[in-house]
């Protein structure tokens, strides 16, 4: 087997690709990496990647063309080393005996761990007591309560790898989780411990509302007025997923009502302007989209689709497999 890594940025090689997981590759396959911070394109891909069996992709990495895949004569495995497939294939790979797979449930896994994390941080209004602390304001013991999470009724809105995670760690707070997705059975909400529920309802009857949709066509702009109206007094809304998935208008109007908590990773536009309403206001904790940041998952992408290569190659199951339908529902970029 011979495998290419299309990664040049010198950052990701370094993290990515510690000694551990490099033998582990070499173990089994002959590898050759593209040049480090040098630009490779669809052009450079197409022209090489003929004689490969494999190829190991992440960020950066350039796009599966037509013109690519007619090339990858010997191509059978191509494993992302990031989340959303859409940024490297087209529906097009899937018509060719081409598996594809990636690390996306890895970067679930983190991004669950912020959403909870924000879950916890606007339930508690971390910022705002930490704010009032450093203006030598201390805390009404006698007279202050706090939303916070135990007990609390949570909404879920969106069904996958994220919305899994993030139940599985909920369940220590004995929470009442309400999920709202047609991808979802009865079968496996029963299996969850979760009740499903219509979106409406799921912001009329939650404390704490966390968005995991997909950023599709379909799902543009699918919460605005009508969703957040329905959240009562000193609810929160969290946002992990994507900032287009909410109405920005809707929301920045809502907000500035000052009745409802939120805390968001993602915006409609990123990076979020300096001087974006939505960092001025009291009740709502921002930070720079670092879902996918934590340390030992982050490194692990790689490992992970390395390991998902092995399988591939001993004809064991792909963890993270991405078939057809699975890729129409992913997000863009």
């Amino acid at each position: 087997m011979k495998t290419l890594v299309t990664i040049a940025d010198a950052g990701l090689r370094g993290m990515f690709w510690q000694e551990p997981v490099l033998s582990k590759l070499l173990s089994f396959s002959e590898v050759d990496f593209i040049p480090i911070n040098e630009r490779f394109t669809s052009d450079h891909l197409a022209n090489r990647i003929g004689e490969y069996d494999a190829c190991i992709t992440s960020w950066g990495s350039p796009f599966f063309t037509p013109e690519v895949l007619a090339r990858a004569e010997k191509l059978k495995f191509i494993g992302h080393g990031a989340g959303s497939v859409a940024s490297i294939v087209s529906e097009d790979v899937f018509s060719a005996s081409i598996a594809v797979t990636s690390a996306n449930r890895v970067l679930a896994h983190s991004t669950a761990e912020c959403a909870i994390g924000l879950m916890f941080a606007g339930a508690w209004n971390f910022a705002g007591y930490s704010a009032r602390l450093k203006l030598g304001q201390w805390s009404g013991n006698n007279r202050e309560t706090v939303l916070g999470v135990t007990r609390r009724v949570i909404g879920l809105v969106g069904f996958g790898e994220i919305s899994r995670q993030v139940i599985r760690m909920l369940q220590p707070f004995s929470a009442q989780i309400l999920l709202s997705s047609s991808y979802c059975t009865q079968k496996e909400a029963d299996a969850l411990g979760v009740e499903l529920c219509g979106l409406n309802e799921l912001f009329e009857r939650s404390d704490i509302v966390s968005l995991h949709n997909t950023w599709t066509p379909r799902t543009q702009g699918m919460i605005g007025e009508e969703q957040l109206q329905r959240l009562r007094d000193g609810a929160l809304f969290v946002n992990t997923a994507r900032g287009p998935i909410v109405k920005e208008t809707a929301l920045l109007e809502e907000l500035r009502k000052g009745r409802i908590l939120a805390a968001f990773d993602v915006y409609d536009q990123e990076p979020l302007p300096v001087d974006h309403e939505l960092l001025t206001l009291p009740n709502v904790l921002c930070l720079p989209h670092i879902g996918g940041f934590h340390g030992l998952l982050k490194r692990g992408l790689c490992d992970f689709i390395v390991d998902e290569l092995h399988r591939f190659s001993t004809g064991g199951e792909l963890l993270g497999r991405v078939s057809l339908d699975h890729y129409h529902r992913l997000t863009p970029r």
